[in-house]
């Protein structure tokens, strides 16, 4: 009863071994599938972000660094599309957007 029970422990981790084999055979021209595909999506992101570094429209592509922003962001001259300005540094206002009156009536109010 012994030896059954290992021929069929042997018979069974043999399938197991052949179908982790088959498997694996199969999928090893996957292996440069997914290499290229990695790569592809490598590239993609760097070429979609790299407009990113500029202050470019979302639209076109025009560069809005020189444009004034107003209130709901930088309008492009070309397209005409609405861009958030994303710069790092102070945004460039074409109007002042500061509420003087709000500090009188916080005095008004003490």
């Amino acid at each position: 009863m012994q030896k059954l029970r290992l021929r069929v422990f042997a018979l069974i981790a043999g399938l197991a071994l052949l179908a982790f084999g088959a498997v694996s055979v199969f999928a090893i021209p996957v292996i440069p599938a997914v290499g290229v595909a990695i790569t592809l999506a490598v590239t993609m992101v760097n070429t979609m972000t790299s407009r990113l570094t500029d202050m470019t429209c979302a639209g076109c592509g025009q560069s809005i660094s020189n444009l004034p922003a107003g209130t709901h962001g930088i309008a492009c001259t070309k397209c005409g599309a609405i861009n958030h300005p994303f710069n790092a540094g102070e945004p460039f206002y074409a109007f002042d957007l500061s509420d003087d009156d709000a500090e009188d009536s916080e005095d008004a109010i003490a």
